[in-house]
């Protein structure tokens, strides 16, 4: 009875959960970052009022210098940014290119033309991935956000 547990069984039990909880710990930390950078820009959009070209430039500008490079797939109908360094923005056709966000607008009326009480809010959608050396991207998450009601003032500021 005195060898039921032995050493060798009980050190890759504490192997196995060191390696888990490491992997715990980074998975935590990456969404954190992920979930700041993703407020940060719905902070952006709120204070310039929606998506214009000064916007996505601070966007752009905000994700490159924080290091961001991690690219998913973004829905059909969604807008989509393949490079950091410009502002142009690419409607979803096909869900198999991959993209550094996601941007879509939603009309509180249902359609977005200029009334009085019509508001606009964006959903935008950030990714984070998990990889380990040698094993590539194992896993890629996104967080998503949306900003609150802006006024629709402008035909110039729809996606």
């Amino acid at each position: 009875m005195k060898e039921g547990i032995s050493l060798t069984t009980l050190f890759k039990a504490l192997v196995l959960f060191t390696i888990l909880f490491a992997a715990f710990l980074s998975l935590a930390i990456i969404y954190n970052k992920a979930y700041k950078l993703k407020n940060e820009v719905l902070t952006i959009i709120e204070k310039y009022e929606g998506i214009t070209s000064t916007s996505l430039g601070i966007i752009n500008n905000y994700l490159y210098l924080n290091g961001y490079s991690a690219m998913g797939s973004c829905e059909v109908g969604e807008y989509g940014s393949t490079d950091l360094t410009n502002t142009n923005l690419e409607l979803v056709n096909s869900s198999n290119k991959r993209y550094y966000y996601c941007l879509s607008q939603k009309c509180t009326t249902g359609r977005c033309v200029v009334e009085n009480n019509n508001k606009i809010y964006f959903k935008f959608k950030i990714f984070f991935g998990f990889n380990l050396p040698y094993f590539e991207d194992l896993l890629t998450f996104n967080v998503s956000g949306e900003t609150k009601k802006i006024r629709f003032f402008d035909l110039d500021q729809r996606l």
